[in-house]
């Protein structure tokens, strides 16, 4: 049973490290999709500055995320992305958007409660 609740909150860790690998890429200069979220953080109001910021937490995150004794200090921060995206997308009237952004934060509350012992 131990060993089964370790691959599951590996495979949690895992998916939410690609995601954040592949999102906070794409927010970086110079790279493919950068343009969609040039776009975005225009049209919610959000200085260009502040989409580099949020793309280098994420990239801090997935780092993190790989490291059991770190991994609640990555859910913690991509938890708190989580929350501003969910305030963002919930205040333009974008809810199609939302379910995913839940279920991003569940599974990094999931990580950082696993993992708050090496917290």
């Amino acid at each position: 049973m131990k060993i089964a609740k370790e691959i599951l909150f590996w495979v949690i860790a895992l998916f939410l490290a690609l995601v954040c690998l592949r999102s906070g890429l794409m927010k970086m200069p110079g790279m493919s999709g950068e343009q969609f979220w040039i776009r975005d953080f225009e049209r919610w109001g959000y200085p260009d500055w502040f989409r580099i910021v949020v793309g280098v937490c994420e990239l801090i995150a997935c780092a993190l995320l790989l490291f059991p004794r770190v991994a609640a200090y990555g859910a913690f921060i991509f938890a708190v992305i989580m929350l501003g995206a969910i305030f963002t997308h919930a205040t333009h009237g974008e809810s199609p958007r939302l379910p995913f952004n839940f279920l991003l934060l569940a599974l990094s509350a999931i990580v950082f409660f696993a993992r708050l012992p090496y917290f």
